[in-house]
């Protein structure tokens, strides 16, 4: 019976394993098949421009052309990749709806809640999740 556990175990790790592992090569060869094509895209166009016009001008423009998509796509990723800045009005809301300080519904349920604690502590903690929330805010 533990062999048998065991083995299933072993067996659903595996596979989950090998599994990512044959997504992982299959992603691979399909960039590397899209690599493939826009190679030969381009040498292809060279090949079409280069009886048109003089060869170094069909090599100039595609690589112009390339290095305009690559500016675009590397626009498009930095823009992805920037974070965004947190609110500071709702982190110091989210921070004193965790210390039980501010209640989900308003200012009524606050007054709940600080009848239940002391008030000293309640003080504290506010003021410590405000200062909290003002040295994360300002930017250094």
């Amino acid at each position: 019976m533990l062999e048998d556990l065991l083995k299933t175990f072993l067996h659903s790790q595996l596979g989950d394993v090998r599994r990512r592992t044959r997504g992982a090569l299959l992603e691979v060869v399909a960039f590397g098949l899209f690599g493939l094509a826009i190679v030969l895209l381009f040498l292809g166009m060279f090949l079409w421009l280069s009886v048109r016009m003089e060869p170094w001008l069909a090599a100039i423009m595609l690589a112009a052309l390339a290095l305009l998509a690559a500016l675009a796509l590397m626009y498009v990723g930095r823009t992805l990749l920037r974070r965004k800045e947190p609110d500071p009005h709702h982190q110091a809301l989210s921070a004193l709806q965790s210390l039980g300080l501010l209640s989900q519904n308003g200012p009524k349920g606050s007054e709940k809640a600080a009848d239940k604690q002391e008030p000293e502590i309640a003080m504290v903690a506010s003021a410590l999740a405000a200062g909290l929330i003002l040295g994360r805010s300002t930017k250094r």
